[in-house]
């Protein structure tokens, strides 16, 4: 069964309107700081360049479903003559939408229709084959242009907060952290080796968005090829066996099922490499982040917090000389707890205990350990001296250095498969993007490299 959403010219924005931190006369996205806000309909239908919308994007359609002006659900269904049949169009509502969205989910795909850089409209479809009965939901948008907003905010006002700290003054509050000195000379790691840490996830970011859009491209392609060559053959007409045209038929309809299949293949390659996209540097404090130890003091000193937070509520609650009230009250003024939060405190647990549960205090301590460790760990690999070497081998010269946050070997030449094999064993991989074999900087990673670089000297 398949399922068409048809949108009229229309506009809006990915981006969330931030209020700027300098005043609050003005609303910016991420897309320029000195641009207008893209809040009106018509920047929302420029912004989509790719023929996919991922099917879990669920504010991207309600958006979509809010301005619609209707939506018409078209069946198809077979009679008793196993011929097909278009059924009446019936109007729904969102809710009908997404109920049929939730239950038709995990066989549902988009495809969006593009005309001259504007989205025209948006197809859902619970079935990739031709021949299927449709659930078809038609829906016009109004086309509207909404007056520009000219920024309210002088030169001078973003001259000042830049000077202040602030990385972007027009979309959020945040200030640049000041970087941690290295304990050692500059020759140390953080200095030489781990460079930009923002840089290198943008980069990859973008790189992941740029195969994830070819792919997308690339499922459009196949797409279309399909439809259009299944659209020259009459409906329902049979492959005539025996006919000269028996031939030419069987292969059209392999033709059309392989497209169809490239197509779909295409499209979870799209859908995979979005969701990369979407993660990168959202996995926690790389260790080859240069400001990796400051994050994690900031993240022990909540951690503490929160243990002398969950502490202290708790030798409040076994309090006998204060009624629930006064608990209340005291939590609410001393540890900012929420009234609602403090009250739910006083409910017992399966074993009628109240407040905080003793494993949750037993897990946070166990993080305090770990991070604690783990500050000491990367405060001793950001100060040593980065990994150095050079030497020879089977005729080629090699060379040993650390950028980018990674450790590289790299070569004059292709080493044989059994150099290449050694490599490999100890977790070294061959970057086109480098052109050298890489690995990560860790613990685990230098002591890896350390041992390479010995068998390499003594091959």
């Amino acid at each position: 069964m398949k399922t068409h959403l048809t949108i009229g010219k229309t506009a809006m924005t990915h981006s969330t309107a931030i209020n700027s931190t300098i005043t609050k006369e003005t609303e910016a996205t991420n897309v320029s700081p000195f641009e207008q806000s893209g809040s009106n309909k018509n920047e929302f239908l420029k912004s989509f360049s790719s023929g996919k919308l991922r099917k879990n994007a669920k504010k991207i359609i309600q958006k979509l479903l809010d301005n619609a002006s209707t939506m018409t659900l078209v069946t198809q269904s077979m009679d008793m003559s196993d011929c097909w049949e278009r059924n009446e169009p019936k109007t729904i509502n969102q809710e009908e939408f997404w109920a049929w969205y939730d239950k038709e989910y995990s066989e549902l795909t988009t495809r969006l229709v593009i005309k001259d850089g504007v989205l025209t409209s948006v197809i859902f479809s619970d079935c990739i084959y031709y021949f299927s009965s449709d659930v078809i939901l038609t829906f016009e948008l109004e086309t509207m242009v909404e007056p520009v907003r000219k920024i309210k905010l002088s030169f001078a006002q973003v001259t000042a907060a830049l000077r202040e700290g602030y990385i972007s003054p027009l979309n959020h509050n945040e200030k640049r952290t000041d970087p941690t000195p290295p304990n050692d000379t500059d020759n140390s790691r953080k200095v030489v080796s781990l460079g930009d840490y923002q840089d290198r996830v943008n980069s990859k970011r973008e790189r992941l968005e740029e195969r994830a859009e070819k792919a997308a491209k690339q499922s459009d392609t196949f797409y279309k090829a399909s439809k259009d060559r299944a659209s020259m053959i009459p409906f329902g007409q049979p492959i005539l066996v025996g006919h000269h045209s028996e031939k030419r038929a069987r292969k059209d309809a392999e033709r059309i099922f392989n497209d169809m299949g490239k197509s779909v293949a295409a499209s979870k390659k799209a859908e995979y490499l979005a969701n990369r996209a979407q993660s990168v540097g959202t996995n926690g404090i790389a260790s080859d982040d240069p400001e990796a130890v400051v994050k994690l003091k900031s993240k022990l000193e909540s951690l503490e917090r929160s243990q002398e937070i969950m502490k202290s509520v708790n030798r409040l609650l076994r309090d006998k000389k204060l009624s629930d009230l006064d608990k209340t009250q005291k939590m609410i003024e001393l540890y900012q707890l929420t009234k609602e939060q403090a009250q739910k405190l006083f409910e017992p647990d399966f074993s009628g205990r109240a407040g905080f549960a003793s494993y949750a205090l037993s897990n946070n301590n166990a993080n305090i350990r770990t991070t604690k460790a783990r500050i000491e760990e990367l405060e001793a690999l950001h100060n040593q001296q980065a990994l150095e070497g050079k030497g020879e081998i089977e005729g080629l010269e090699w060379t040993l250095y650390e950028e980018d946050g990674r450790i590289k070997f790299s070569f004059d030449g292709k080493p044989s498969d059994e150099v290449r094999t050694l490599i490999k064993r100890y977790g070294f991989k061959w970057s086109r993007y480098s052109m050298a074999w890489v690995r990560k900087i860790t613990v685990n990673g230098i002591a890896s490299a350390e041992q390479l670089k010995g068998q390499l000297l003594a091959h």
